[in-house]
C-alpha cells in the first residue's frame, strides 16, 4: 500500500512540474510575440513617417516592410498573441503588406520590371491579414464606433480579387505555372475563400475568362490534369472557345494518348456534329487508317452515329461512300456519293466518284465478256456494259462543270465513256483536252 501512495505522489509531482513548464513556455511565447509585435509596429510607424515626409526610398520601403512583415507573421503563427490584440496584429500585417503592394502595382502599370514572385506572396499575406482583421475586430456603431472603418477594410479586401488575376498573369509570364494556376483559382473562388466580401467583390473580368487564362497556362506548363479541371468553364469564354477546344484536343496527342484523343473527339462530335465538322473529318481519317490495320469497321459505325444525329453532315456521308468504294461495294458507294451531291451541288469529288462507281462497274463487267462462250449472251453483257458506261457520263460531266479548267481531272474517263458508247466526236474533243 505504501508503494502505491508513493507512486501516486510521484505522478502528481511530475504533473505539477510539467504544468509549471507549460505555463512558463506559454508565458515566454507570449512575451516574445508581444516583443515581435511591438518591433513590427515601430518599423511600420517609422517607414510610414518617411513615406509621408517623402524621404523614403523604394528600396527602403521594400526592405523595412519585409522585415516588419517577418516579425508580425512569426508572432501571429505562434498563437501566443493576446486574444484582444489579434485583430490589431492582423491590421499591422495588412499595413506592412500594403506599401510594397502599391509600389509593385505602379511598376506593373508602367510595364517596368519588379519582383513578381514577391507580389504574389505579399498579396496572399495582405488578403489573409485583412480577413483576419475583419474576423477578429468587433464592430461598434455610433459616433465613436468603427463601423465605417470596417466597411473600408471590407472594400479593400473585395478589391484584391482582381489582383489575384494580375498575380496569375505575372507568374505565368515567368514560367511559374503552378503559382499562376493557384492565383487564378483563388480569383475564381474569391468569395468562397473570403466570404466576408460575398456580394461585394466584382472581378474586372468574368470567371469563364479567368478559367480560360488558367486553362492555357496549365497547357503551357504541361499540367494536363489542371487543364481538364478548367476546361468546362474555359470553353464558356466565347471569344477563345475555338482555340480552347483545339488545345484540348491536341493535348491528348501531346500526352501520347491517341485513344483518349479519339474518344474525346468521338463524344464531342456525336453530341454536336454541326459545330465540329473539322473534327469529324479528322476522326474519320483516323478510323480509316485504323480500320486498315485491324480490319474493323469502326469508321462506318462512327459515320452512322453522326448521320443518325444529323444526316446532313457532308463529311460523314462522304466517309461512308469512301469506305464502300474502297471495299468495291459500288452500288452502296454510288448512293452515298449521290447523297453528298444533294448536300453540296458543286462538290466536284462527289460527282466524279459517282461517275467512277459506274465506270468501275462497267470495267469489271467488260472483263467478263471474253470468258463467255455463248455469243448471244456475250453480246447482251457487252450492251449492258455500254449502258453502264453511258450512265457514268452525266456524273463525269457534272464533275466537269465543277472544275471546267482542270480537264486532267475528268477528260480521260469521259473520253473512254464516249468512245465505248460510240460518241466519237465527243471522245475526240476529250482527247484534245488531255
Amino acid at each position: 500500500m505504501k508503494k502505491l501512495f508513493i507512486s501516486m505522489a510521484l505522478l502528481m509531482s511530475v504533473g505539477t512540474i510539467m504544468g509549471q513548464a507549460d505555463k512558463a513556455a506559454l508565458k515566454q511565447a507570449q512575451k516574445e510575440a508581444k516583443a515581435e509585435m511591438t518591433e513590427a509596429q515601430k518599423i511600420n510607424d517609422a517607414i510610414l513617417a518617411k513615406i509621408n515626409e517623402k524621404t523614403a526610398t523604394e528600396a527602403e520601403i521594400m526592405s523595412e516592410c519585409k522585415k516588419g512583415q517577418a516579425l508580425i507573421s512569426k508572432a501571429i503563427k505562434s498563437g501566443a498573441i493576446a486574444e484582444n490584440r489579434i485583430g490589431e496584429a492582423y491590421k499591422l500585417s495588412a499595413d506592412l503588406a500594403l506599401q510594397p503592394h502599391n509600389l509593385m502595382l505602379i511598376h506593373a502599370s508602367k510595364k517596368e520590371p519588379f519582383d513578381t514572385v514577391f507580389f504574389y506572396s505579399n498579396l496572399k499575406t495582405m488578403t489573409d491579414a485583412l480577413q483576419g482583421e475583419l474576423k477578429n475586430t468587433k464592430v461598434t456603431k455610433g459616433e465613436t464606433g468603427n463601423e465605417a472603418y470596417i466597411k473600408g477594410k471590407t472594400f479593400n479586401l473585395a478589391q484584391c480579387g482582381d489582383y489575384y488575376i494580375y498575380a496569375g498573369q505575372f507568374n505565368a509570364a515567368i514560367g511559374q505555372f503552378d503559382k499562376a494556376i493557384e492565383a487564378y483559382t483563388t480569383a475564381m473562388n474569391y468569395t468562397k475563400i473570403y466570404p466576408e466580401v460575398a456580394g461585394k467583390a466584382e472581378l474586372r473580368i468574368p470567371v469563364e475568362q479567368i478559367a480560360y487564362y488558367a486553362f492555357h497556362t496549365a497547357h503551357e506548363g504541361k499540367l494536363y490534369d489542371k487543364m481538364d479541371e478548367f476546361f468546362d468553364q474555359a470553353i464558356k469564354f466565347e471569344e477563345g472557345a475555338v482555340g480552347t477546344k483545339q488545345v484540348k484536343v491536341a493535348s491528348y496527342l501531346e500526352r501520347g494518348d491517341s485513344t483518349a484523343w479519339a474518344n474525346y473527339i468521338h463524344d464531342m462530335t456525336v453530341k454536336e456534329p454541326q459545330q465540329n465538322t473539322d473534327y469529324i473529318q479528322m476522326l474519320i481519317a483516323y478510323y480509316l487508317k485504323k480500320d486498315k490495320e485491324t480490319g474493323s469497321d469502326q469508321m462506318m459505325k462512327y459515320a452512322d452515329e453522326i448521320i443518325a444525329k444529323d444526316p446532313n453532315i457532308l463529311i460523314a456521308q462522304y466517309g461512308k461512300a469512301y469506305k464502300y468504294f474502297e471495299s468495291e461495294k459500288y452500288d452502296e458507294a454510288f448512293e452515298a456519293y449521290k447523297k453528298c451531291t444533294e448536300l453540296k451541288s458543286d462538290y466536284y469529288d462527289a460527282w466524279y466518284q459517282c461517275g467512277l462507281c459506274k465506270y468501275r462497274q462497267a470495267l469489271a463487267l467488260n472483263s467478263t465478256i471474253s470468258t463467255i462462250k455463248n455469243q448471244a449472251e456475250a453480246k447482251k453483257v457487252l450492251e449492258k456494259t455500254k449502258g453502264i458506261f453511258g450512265e457514268a457520263i452525266p456524273f463525269f460531266e457534272k464533275a466537269r462543270e465543277c472544275a471546267p479548267d482542270e480537264p486532267q481531272k475528268w477528260a480521260f474517263e469521259l473520253r473512254q465513256c464516249y468512245s465505248v458508247t460510240g460518241q466519237a466526236a465527243k471522245a475526240a474533243e476529250m482527247d484534245k483536252l488531255l
